[in-house]
């Protein structure tokens, strides 16, 4: 199978500004998504939608990782995704969480292998939205469950878990979300770009704001291993191993 060298696979890591992206009509034509298409096998995706089916989720397949799509794109296609400081990102998931909740009731209709899926959201018992100090312990109910690093909210998965291969190397270009209106248009070789905002959350509140020393400190123990490769402070962006500063690829 060949795959056009124009293009680059999307890894897109949830509430990192990747609908923006997605949706962006001047890169529609240069990215790849990780579509059931480009999944590593069927039986893959049908075990990602029975798995959210039954825990009353969408199946956000478009959020596999690396190493879930097939090894014949991933290995002769350059990929990249999108990174973020952990704390804001936690902040993001919960304000969607209260979004999807509060405001956001939907059925979603889809067909798959001749099935017809329904799925009611934003259920009042999704996730536990009382406080910020709660919902960072769905973590223990969410955090290392099978094929949920395809969801937004009870998805707990470190960021480098989704561009890394088996052997715990980064196979992925990391750009940054903070830096993104400089940084993507640098790395497609556009001239400049502005990606508009979409699926967010509407909160004004500073997310340093949402914390104590006692909650930086679980969303660090949670997320060490982003926090040690990419860099990151409680108040900065990735400072290492991104785009702008490390182009070394694993092999």
């Amino acid at each position: 199978m060949s795959y056009n060298k124009m293009k680059k696979i999307f890894i897109h890591i949830p509430k990192n500004g990747g609908m923006s992206l997605r949706h962006d009509t001047t890169l529609k034509k240069h990215i790849l998504l990780a579509e059931p298409r480009n999944h590593k096998s069927p039986e893959y995706t049908k075990a990602v939608l029975e798995t959210m089916y039954k825990n009353g989720d969408h199946h956000g397949w478009q959020h596999a990782r690396w190493r879930d799509l097939n090894p014949d794109l991933i290995t002769t296609t350059e990929a990249f995704a999108i990174v973020r400081n952990p704390w804001a990102r936690v902040v993001s998931r919960f304000m969607f969480a209260k979004k999807v909740i509060e405001g956001e009731k939907k059925i979603n209709r889809f067909q798959w292998d001749g099935k017809t899926y329904v799925i009611h959201t934003g259920k009042s018992d999704y996730a536990d939205i009382s406080s910020f100090e709660a919902f960072l312990e769905e973590r223990h109910k969410w955090g290392n469950k099978k094929y949920m690093w395809h969801r937004a909210v009870r998805g707990w998965y470190p960021a480098y878990d989704y561009v890394s291969d088996s052997k715990d190397n980064v196979r992925c270009d990391i750009l940054r979300l903070e830096h993104i209106d400089e940084e993507l248009p640098k790395y497609f070789g556009f001239e400049k770009m502005h990606l508009r905002p979409r699926n967010v959350t509407g909160y004004k509140k500073d997310y340093k704001d949402f914390y104590t020393k006692e909650t930086i400190q679980i969303v660090a123990d949670w997320y060490k291993k982003d926090i040690d490769f990419w860099g990151f402070d409680f108040d900065t962006s990735a400072t290492k191993n991104t785009y702008n500063t490390w182009k070394v690829r694993a092999k």
